[in-house]
């Protein structure tokens, strides 16, 4: 039986899949509340450890990417794992095609880490006193780094739990890939920090551009990836 044969439209069988995952996270919630303990955690030691102190705009905007990415490691790693360690492959092997499995984790991923760097940014701001000048560039690479890391991670943990790996992997191989990324993400947040800084979008283009080359290639590779 194909897939149109279902009487399930893509759309529909990739907002089911979108629901399972929501329903089985926020039941369980271990990766939420590693993501969130994790953030809240180093963002109050770091705020210790500075001790009132007023930072550099780039060591600002270092400290606060930094954080975003260990945060949401387990998170995005944990969509994929789960699903090798539950021993729920083969069922959607069968129920689904690598198409749809793909996008709606893409979707899930994409969501879950604007939720982490929605909640890590105000507490950065409020705990570090990091003054933002240009707050719809701060806002707008927030937005961009974290579409453009869960996009890249999204195919990694794919690859991590076909092969039998752990979080603890994932991050190892996601870093290296990520620099650019977090480069980028980190001199245009210190940039929306500086007064004499005229606040410059080019930047987010190529964060965007990004997500798109990452997701396009990821999308044709992931059935051999997923079938292999």
């Amino acid at each position: 039986m194909n897939y149109a044969e279902r009487g399930l439209t893509l759309d529909n069988r990739i907002v089911r899949n979108l629901k399972k995952d929501l329903l089985i996270e926020f039941r369980n919630r271990s990766a939420v509340n590693i993501s969130f303990a994790f953030a809240g955690i180093t963002t109050l030691s770091v705020s210790l450890v500075a001790g009132g102190i007023s930072l550099d705009p780039k060591i600002h905007g270092m400290l606060l990417w930094i954080i975003i990415f260990f945060s949401g490691m387990s998170g995005l790693a944990h969509i994929f794992i789960r699903e090798e360690e539950e021993k729920n492959i083969l069922f959607l092997m069968l129920h689904c095609s690598p198409e749809e499995i793909y996008l709606s984790k893409l979707i899930f991923n994409i969501v879950f880490f604007l939720c982490i760097t929605s909640v890590i940014c105000p507490l950065y701001l409020f705990f570090l006193q990091a003054p933002v000048v240009h707050g719809v560039l701060f806002a707008s690479v927030a937005g961009a780094g974290s579409i453009a890391i869960a996009s890249c991670t999204t195919i990694l943990g794919a690859m991590v739990s076909r092969a039998g790996g752990k979080s603890s992997l994932f991050t190892v191989i996601s870093f290296p890939l990520l620099l650019p990324v977090i480069w980028v993400s980190t001199a245009m947040t210190a940039a929306a920090m500086e007064r004499a800084t005229p606040p410059a979008y080019e930047n987010i283009i190529f964060l965007l551009a990004f997500s798109g080359l990452i997701i396009s290639i990821s999308y044709l590779l992931f059935r051999y990836i997923w079938t292999d």
